[in-house]
């Protein structure tokens, strides 16, 4: 659809590049549709019962998705594999970083087959995440924070159905928004696509930066609040798009989003008085990158290489942190966040309450137990080793090869963690000219992260368990 709607567009106008290009994007979907609608005949009825078979499958999903569509950008637009595939997997991970050089020189359909492929790839997760796990397994519920009695609507097909109204609702209203902020209507919908989806592909070399600059701070205020809401629990959006503004706002984890903000918004206004005084366009341009982060959208303003490595480290802390868990952001998540902080609360106060007192560690209502806890802190110990790792792997490579130029370490991990949280903010590290191995690293990092560990953990867990038992 998408591609005989530029195609029709392109006809219009008489672009006869844009046709082109949309006859090649058309024959090879075509052909990737014809064996892939084949596999799905043969294949219908299969049902998996077991939960690691699960994970397998979505472990294979998130390798041969971007693998389909790599082969879409080498056909159309003759990118090399590697980039395809990196290009194709950070979409679909909604992570946005990007190899392409001077994404405004492709054609529209290249454009908007990035910004589908973060907006499905996003609305996948979750689909998966907050409306099958929770029917699948009590445990790994349980692991993603999202209770079984904790439902849009009765059953799987019905949640999801309203999920993806919601997502076509805000998605339109986004692009309304920010044509009605300047943006043209192609550029529009591709940036309405990526943010609701917290994915950040744009359809510029300069991100944002090339609109901020013509149209000032309402493109800002408008993605700022497009960026707000991707990040946002779908849960906590259908009670505000229902009008049930009390349930919205009593949820813990806008207001765990409205406290992190305001604590690193406050530590970049302290950071910047003190190196450069009171600069309100900096300020307002290095808020807005932040709010990037912690949204895990990607968008950016400015050069962020240039900050200084103090406002990096708190940009890095937002990409860490991320948005909601049932949403389409990434990182640790708010909610894990909000658990280990009262974790830690609960055994501060633990010494001076009586020795039979009872704390009741509750969440949101829900009763957290003592292995709810642990699977907080197992995670967010495997995502600070994993991002260690990385950033240390990233830094040695780049080195190796030169490549590293006046960037510190601080860089490095910047990039790690944009990947890791499938962020897309960049320090000017990744792009086409990077070496393979630390396009690899990075490509290791969006996989995981993306998957948020858990799949990779529970069939290695399997594993190790029946080499055990042999």
């Amino acid at each position: 659809m998408m591609g005989l709607a530029t195609y029709g567009y392109a006809a219009s106008v008489r672009n006869l590049r844009e046709l082109e290009y949309c006859a090649r994007f058309l024959t090879i979907v075509v052909l990737l549709i014809i064996p892939f609608t084949v596999l799905s005949i043969k294949l219908w009825g299969n049902v998996v019962s077991e939960i690691v078979d699960a994970f397998v499958v979505v472990m294979i999903y998130w390798l041969l998705v971007p693998s389909i569509s790599a082969l879409i950008y080498w056909y159309t637009v003759g990118i090399n594999g590697v980039d395809a595939f990196f290009e194709s997997l950070s979409g679909f991970s909604g992570t946005g970083l990007s190899v392409l050089y001077r994404p405004e020189d492709y054609p529209y359909v290249i454009l908007l087959w990035r910004a589908l492929t973060q907006w499905i790839g996003e609305l996948s997760v979750v689909v998966f995440s907050g409306a099958l796990l929770p029917h699948i397994h009590r445990v790994l519920s349980r692991v993603y924070i999202a209770e079984r009695g904790v439902k849009i609507a009765p059953t799987i097909l019905s949640t999801t159905r309203r999920m993806l109204g919601i997502y076509v609702f805000l998605t339109t209203l986004g692009t309304i928004m920010l044509m009605y902020s300047g943006m043209g209507f192609v550029d529009a919908v591709a940036h309405s696509m990526t943010g609701i989806a917290t994915g950040g592909m744009s359809t510029n070399s300069e991100s944002i930066t090339y609109w901020y600059r013509m149209y000032g701070i309402g493109v800002l205020v408008t993605s700022s609040i497009i960026m707000a809401l991707g990040a946002l629990n779908f849960i906590d959006l259908y009670n505000l798009t229902r009008g049930r503004i009390k349930e919205f706002v009593k949820s813990i984890e806008v207001r765990w989003f409205i406290y992190v903000f305001a604590l690193l918004g406050f530590s970049i206004v302290i950071l910047t008085l003190a190196e450069r005084g009171l600069d309100t366009e900096y300020i307002t341009v290095a808020l807005y990158n932040m709010l990037s982060g912690l949204t895990t959208t990607g968008f950016q303003v400015g050069s962020v290489v240039d900050y200084p490595d103090t406002i990096k480290t708190v940009i890095i802390i937002a990409m860490a942190i991320g948005g909601a868990t049932f949403s389409t952001a990434g990182g640790i998540k708010l909610e894990r966040i909000a658990i280990a902080f009262k974790s830690i609360m609960w055994s501060i106060t633990r010494p001076f309450l009586p020795e039979k007192a009872y704390i009741a560690k509750r969440l949101n209502n829900k009763v957290l137990e003592d292995s709810d806890i642990a699977s907080v802190y197992a995670y967010i110990t495997l995502y600070i080793v994993v991002a260690i790792t990385a950033s240390v792997m990233l830094y040695v490579t780049l080195c190796i090869h030169d490549y590293v130029w006046s960037r510190s370490i601080v860089d490095a991990v910047f990039e790690v963690i944009s990947a890791l949280s499938c962020v897309g903010l960049s320090t000017g590290i990744t792009s086409a000219m990077m070496p393979l191995e630390s396009k690899v690293i990075l490509m290791t990092c969006m996989y995981l992260g993306r998957l948020e560990f858990t799949p990779v953990y529970v069939v290695a867990a399997h594993l190790y368990k029946r080499r055990l038992t042999l």
